[in-house]
């Protein structure tokens, strides 16, 4: 009966307990998940942060983008870990450490202002400084109750094959983060995405985060409604920044400046760098078509790729590129309107929310099934 009452009793506390575990793991997973969408995004803002902050730090774009993906893979794997009850006093300590430094900090954050956006959520859900403060403070009262009644915790898989879930997890997580620094972001979430008019958003100013959209040309004159108005199809390859632009295929992208003068297309270059760089980008890649000036933010955001090739129909976002899947002549086969290079892409159900949600979660709910039905029948 004693053994009994202590059950009944311990039974809330390891309800609470478990639930909390949960809660965490899945707003950790959610916050790499992002930032591992969008890795290029996690740099920039690294680099804010640098900037805003005064720090005295000068860094490489690729060791910040190596940072970024650390971060985005450690949020993803202590997600698992703490969701699924692995290794739960380890990954309790560092999450509850973790939170106890960066609380502080983004009360700092929350005072100061130095960024008006944490990008704890990257570009999927926008928090205020001070939200961000009070998510912290929330998550790490969770956590630390998770961390103090730790033995209370269920775990979801069997501590034989934990070491089964961190090969699976690191898998996914350095092929998820790869494919979208490679081939841009699985999921737009930002202004410039498939689909969105910019005549509406940049000329008759319907949308605010694309103030900051203008074309010039060399003489300094605004070109921008001239070629957001222009009818038909128009290709934009857009480098914030010409002097570091992979020239891997530059071949494929003067092959798309000759499909354009066949059929009759116009295509722009479009660069925040200076004159010396677009002579240099000139001289070294054979380029005819002409290159404008743009502020280096909206073409960062327009296309996380350097360079990348975006696709206008009057106006309207079709599609866009990355360097490494530029479209070849085996695509090319006819006018823009009779293929599919011209359309916008059919939705892929494992770049979307939930497909994404599953290619993570499908799996640990395998691995949890299996150390059920193990613990079952040993």
């Amino acid at each position: 009966m004693g053994e009994k009452g202590d059950i009944k009793r311990s039974l809330p506390a390891r309800i609470t307990v478990n639930v909390f575990r949960v809660i965490v793991g899945l707003v950790f997973m959610f916050s790499g998940i992002v930032k591992a969408i969008d890795p290029v995004g996690t740099q920039i803002k690294l680099y804010d942060y640098i900037n805003s902050l005064g720090l005295n730090i000068s860094l490489p774009d690729s060791t910040l983008l190596i940072i970024a993906c650390m971060l985005a893979g450690m949020e993803i794997l202590l997600g698992i870990y703490v969701t699924m009850g692995a290794y739960i006093r380890g990954t309790s300590f560092l999450l509850s450490l973790f939170l106890i430094v960066m609380t502080p900090f983004t009360l700092y954050l929350a005072i100061s202002n130095p960024v008006e956006d944490c990008g704890c959520f990257g570009d999927a859900v926008k928090l205020s400084n001070w939200q961000t403060f009070w998510k912290n403070v929330f998550l790490l009262i969770l956590t630390l109750y998770v961390f103090i009644r730790k033995k209370l915790s269920f775990p979801f898989v069997q501590y034989k094959i934990q070491w089964v879930l961190t090969l699976v997890s690191m898998v996914l997580i350095v092929k998820f983060t790869v494919s979208n620094i490679k081939y841009l972001p699985a999921i737009d979430f930002r202004p410039y995405k498939i689909g969105t008019d910019l005549r509406q958003g940049v000329i008759r100013g319907d949308n605010p985060d694309m103030s900051d959209f203008f074309i010039l040309d060399s003489n300094l004159d605004d070109m921008t409604s001239a070629i957001l108005d222009e009818q038909g199809y128009t290709f934009l390859l857009v480098s914030a920044h010409l002097e570091s632009a992979n020239e891997r295929n530059i071949d494929l992208i003067d092959d798309i400046y000759d499909y354009c003068r066949r059929w009759g297309y116009s295509m722009y270059g479009l660069t925040a760098s200076g004159s010396g760089a677009i002579h240099d980008w000139i001289e070294n890649t054979g380029a005819e078509y002409e290159i404008l000036h743009c502020d280096e933010i909206p073409l960062e955001t327009m296309v996380r790729s350097n360079p990348g090739l975006v696709l206008l129909h009057d106006g309207v976002l079709v599609n866009k590129w990355s360097y490494l899947n530029i479209p070849d002549e085996s695509q090319l086969t006819g006018s823009l309107d009779s293929i599919k290079v011209g359309k916008m892409p059919d939705e892929d159900p494992l770049r979307t929310p939930i497909g994404i949600a599953l290619l993570f979660l499908l799996p640990l709910l395998v691995l949890g099934l299996i150390s059920f039905v193990k613990s079952k029948i040993l």
